[in-house]
């Protein structure tokens, strides 16, 4: 199955390996070299406005010093007879002023009802760094060395991207995703913060092309809600939210 993304991630089109912040949740393990105290995400989305089709995401991480942090991801997506689940530990630092890299072990595990289910391990790398002060670049590549889940191959997938922030008011994203055996994705987002509290985002991707949209609200105390919706030509709507809590 499709891994959907969190809500902030969906409406930005899925290009947040570049992303200079925790806002958008844990998409590269490098962002935990930003050193933030503490952070909770849940979310869930509707594949398609299918109501059989269930989706859950739980992110969580805690910085050890100012310079690094460790995450963890629970990823759960599947039907009646078929599950899949995706458990992560992360880990990422401060190199130098400019850059950072982290790594994950990911725990994989599917569920065919007629079939039976089976688990495999594996790991992902992920690298981030300001390479001009308004530009940020990023890359992360998961399941490295092609581990497989029976007879079949999991997919290696390369994300590399960049992020241009010319002010706390802009981002402009773009990314390119390459899986060994699909055909590379082309990604793009905005965001934009016309007031502190709110945050509106946009996006597309190509193969097939979907565009994305949604919308951030800031609340008290650490709390936020981001809703995003993901427009596939064929298949229509899918509408995910998340609640955040940061400090």
């Amino acid at each position: 199955m499709r891994p959907f993304d969190n809500a902030a991630t969906l409406a930005l089109g899925g290009s947040a390996v570049a992303y200079p912040g925790l806002s958008a949740g844990l998409n590269n393990p490098a962002q935990l070299g930003f050193g933030e105290k503490l952070g909770v995400y849940a979310g869930s989305a509707i594949p398609y406005g299918l109501e059989g089709w269930q989706t859950a995401r739980l992110q969580a991480f805690a910085g050890l010093n100012p310079n690094s942090g460790v995450g963890i991801e629970m990823v759960h997506s599947g039907t009646d007879m078929y599950t899949e689940q995706r458990y992560r530990l992360m880990y990422g630092r401060k190199l130098g002023e400019k850059i950072m890299l982290g790594g994950s072990g990911d725990v994989l595990r599917v569920d065919a009802q007629e079939y039976g289910s089976t688990t495999i391990a594996t790991f992902s790398i992920g690298i981030l760094a300001q390479a001009l002060p308004q530009v940020w670049l990023g890359a992360r590549i998961q399941n490295p060395l092609q581990q497989k889940i029976g007879a079949d191959v999991l997919p290696t997938v390369l994300h590399i991207g960049a992020c241009w922030k010319p002010s706390e008011l802009l981002l402009l994203l773009a990314e390119t995703e390459k899986d060994l055996e699909r055909p590379a994705q082309t990604k793009a987002g905005l965001e934009y913060r016309p007031v502190p509290i709110l945050v509106l985002r946009a996006g597309v991707r190509t193969t097939p092309a979907r565009v994305g949209f949604g919308a951030g609200v800031r609340l008290k105390n650490g709390l936020s809600l981001d809703v995003g919706s993901e427009w596939h030509p064929a298949l229509g709507i899918t509408p995910a939210a998340m609640v955040v809590w940061r400090r």
